[in-house]
C-alpha cells in the first residue's frame, strides 16, 4: 500500500530542483499524521511557498544586489557588506538563476546593469528606502528630534557656531549635530539632513532655500595696511604677499586670486611669492596676524570688519552669479525639526540684509 502511494505521489508532484533529503537531512517520504499514508515532505514545502504573500528571492540576495548596483563594483559591495567577493558573486548568480535573466553585463574590469537589472534596482531601492524610513521613525519615536547639518569648515566655525545658542533657545528639544567638511555633501543621498550648498541652485532631489549671494573682496589686518600705504587699488596687489586657499574644492567655487584680479581688469603676475594654506580659517588667521592679504567672503568677514580685526583696503568687491543655499532632501524637508531649522536660518540671514543680500 505504501509503495503504491509513493508511486502515485511521484506521478503528480511537480519536480523540485535538488534533493529534499539532502537539503533537510531526512527521508523525503513521511506518514500523514491523520491516516498514516505516505506523503512527500516537499508537498509541505511547495504548499508553504504557494501560500506566501510575496514570492520574492531571499532578502539577503536583494540586499547584496542593491549594494552591487549602487557601487557598480562587486569588490566595493563586498567591503560594504563585510563579505568576500566570491560570496557576493554567488548571491548575484543565484539571484539571476532565480529570475532566469542576467542582471549585469560583465565588462573588462567593469559591470553595468541590464535593462532588467535597472528595473529591479529601482524597485529594490524604493522598497529599502521606505523600510529604512519606517525603522528610523520607530527607533526615534519618543526621543528628542535629531538633525545633522553639514556646512564648510569656515561656515560652521565663523557663521554657524556663533548663532547656535539662539537656535538652542528657540528649539531646546532638538539634538543638533554639525558636520563641518569642505567635501561635497548631497542631502538627497543621506549625507546629512540639512546642508549649506554653494552653486547655481540646481540640485536634483533637494528642496532649496536661497540664503545669500557671493561677494568677495581683499582683506588684511589694520597693521598690514598701515605698513603698506601704497595699497590703494586692485593693481597694487601684485606687489603684495597674497594668502592663497588650496584644496577648497567646489565649496568655494572658482574664485581665487587669479580669477579675482582678472575680473578687476588687472594683468600681470604677482611679484612676491604668496603663502598657500589648505584651510580658510588659517587663511584668515594669517591675514589677522599681518602675514599678507587674503580674499574675504562677505558672509564671514563682514563681522570681522565690523569688529576691527580686519580691514578692506579699497572698495572693489566681486559679485558672482552663484549663491549659498540651505537644502534638505525631499524626504526630510517635512520633518518638523528640519523645517524649524530651515526657517531659523532664513530669519538669521534676513536680520542682516546688507551682509546677506
Amino acid at each position: 500500500m505504501r509503495k503504491e502511494a509513493k508511486v502515485q505521489a511521484e506521478n503528480w508532484l511537480p519536480a523540485v530542483p535538488g534533493s529534499h533529503s539532502r537539503l533537510y537531512g531526512h527521508s523525503p517520504l513521511t506518514s500523514c499524521n491523520y491516516c498514516g499514508s505516505p506523503v512527500w515532505n516537499r508537498i509541505a514545502a511547495l504548499r508553504n511557498h504557494q501560500l506566501r504573500k510575496y514570492q520574492l528571492p531571499a532578502l539577503s540576495q536583494l540586499h547584496t544586489f542593491e549594494a552591487v548596483s549602487r557601487r557598480m563594483s562587486f569588490t566595493a559591495a563586498a567591503d560594504e557588506l563585510c563579505l568576500t567577493q566570491s560570496a557576493v558573486s554567488r548571491q548575484i548568480k543565484s539571484l539571476e538563476e532565480d529570475l532566469r535573466r542576467p542582471l549585469f553585463r560583465r565588462r573588462h574590469r567593469a559591470i553595468e546593469l541590464t535593462r532588467d537589472g535597472q528595473l529591479l534596482f529601482e524597485a529594490v531601492t524604493r522598497g529599502l528606502d521606505e523600510i529604512a524610513q519606517c525603522v528610523n521613525r520607530l527607533r526615534t519615536e519618543g526621543e528628542a528630534p535629531q538633525i545633522t547639518v553639514a556646512a564648510s569648515v569656515a561656515f560652521s566655525y565663523y557663521w554657524l557656531m556663533p548663532r547656535l545658542e539662539r537656535f538652542a533657545e528657540r528649539c531646546p528639544d532638538v539634538d543638533l549635530r554639525v558636520l563641518a567638511t569642505d567635501q561635497k555633501v548631497d542631502p538627497s543621498k543621506g549625507d546629512a539632513d540639512v546642508a549649506v550648498l554653494y552653486g547655481d541652485g540646481n540640485w536634483q532631489g533637494v528642496e532649496l532655500r536661497r540664503l545669500f549671494g557671493e561677494r568677495v573682496y581683499p582683506v588684511c589686518s589694520p597693521g598690514y595696511l598701515h605698513s603698506h600705504p601704497e595699497l590703494r587699488r586692485p593693481s597694487d596687489l601684485l606687489d603684495q604677499t597674497l594668502l592663497h586657499l588650496d584644496g577648497g574644492g567646489t565649496i568655494w567655487g572658482a574664485v581665487d586670486w587669479k580669477v579675482w584680479l582678472a575680473q578687476q581688469g588687472v594683468t600681470g603676475q604677482p611679484v612676491r611669492r604668496g603663502i598657500r594654506l589648505n584651510s580658510y580659517p588659517m587663511v584668515l588667521q594669517g591675514a589677522e596676524a599681518g602675514r599678507g592679504v587674503a580674499l574675504g567672503w562677505s558672509y564671514i568677514t563682514e563681522a570681522m570688519l565690523a569688529g576691527g580685526q580686519l580691514v578692506c583696503p579699497f572698495e572693489s568687491p566681486l559679485e558672482t552669479r552663484f549663491s549659498y543655499y540651505i537644502g534638505a532632501s525631499s524626504d526630510t524637508a517635512s520633518n518638523p525639526a528640519v523645517t524649524e531649522f530651515l526657517q531659523w536660518m532664513l530669519e538669521e540671514c534676513a536680520a542682516d540684509p546688507e551682509t546677506f543680500a
